[in-house]
């Protein structure tokens, strides 16, 4: 009996044990600490102040109080002064020189006879170049034949000379046209472009009055040019 009574007091304490333990409440996790902001207790009769990690560390007889260490942003400062002028950088490399002269030329043209060579219709210009300037230019004639026997041929060019022979700018590809005394007057535009080389020229509008051999220009008016000398 007595063994029987002994059994059930153990288990009854086993169980009023269990009950309280699973009863009581669960430890709460504590909210993050912020490194920023301190926290401290003010004594309220003489105004100590001691530093605590929380506030329900204060005493009945003080008052907690917490700060931010780093306080708010202040105004923004005035300008300090402008600093020195850093090194110049690299020089880049040199650009074009572009346009380095520009010429005009208008004068009457005169008689083109028929010949095997280039030559000069009307009034011409004198320019210098380097080895590796250019000229460009462009001019206008008009040019006719009286003659009733047959048209005259001829190619036309823009050409430069430093001496007696001209060179023309286009080469093989000049241009080629005819007239007649029927026709009149008719006005041809040559344009071209040409590096000569290092020099003093003699630049204006050429014929060379070959093709057919037999008739001259002698129905012409005045030649208007220009001429401009650039860098490469």
């Amino acid at each position: 009996m007595k063994k029987l009574i002994l059994t059930s007091f153990i288990v009854a304490v086993t169980f009023m044990f269990s009950s309280v333990v699973m009863a009581a409440p669960k430890p709460q996790p504590q909210p993050p600490v912020d490194q920023n902001v301190l926290t401290g207790c003010y004594q309220k009769i003489n105004g100590q102040l001691r530093i605590v990690t929380s506030a329900s560390q204060c005493r009945s007889s003080e008052v907690a109080i917490s700060w931010n260490k780093l306080g708010p942003q202040g105004p923004a400062g005035p300008a300090g002064p402008i600093g020195p002028a850093g090194p110049a950088g690299p020089e880049g490399p040199a650009g074009s020189a572009g346009v380095v002269a520009t010429s005009t030329f208008s004068g009457n043209i005169g008689i083109v006879d028929v010949g095997a060579e280039w030559v000069f219709a009307g009034a011409t210009v004198n320019v210098t170049t380097t080895a590796t300037q250019r000229i460009t230019g462009a001019a206008q004639a008009p040019l006719g034949t009286s003659s009733t026997s047959a048209n005259a041929s001829f190619s036309y060019d823009l050409c430069y000379s430093s001496g007696s022979s001209l060179t023309n700018f286009s080469g093989s590809s000049s241009s080629q046209a005819s007239v007649s005394s029927t026709a009149g007057r008719v006005s041809f535009t040559a344009a071209a472009s040409v590096t000569p080389g290092d020099g003093t020229w003699q630049v204006g509008y050429c014929i060379l009055n070959s093709v057919a051999g037999t008739v001259v220009l002698d129905n012409n008016d005045i030649v208007n040019g220009w001429v401009v000398v650039t860098e490469e």
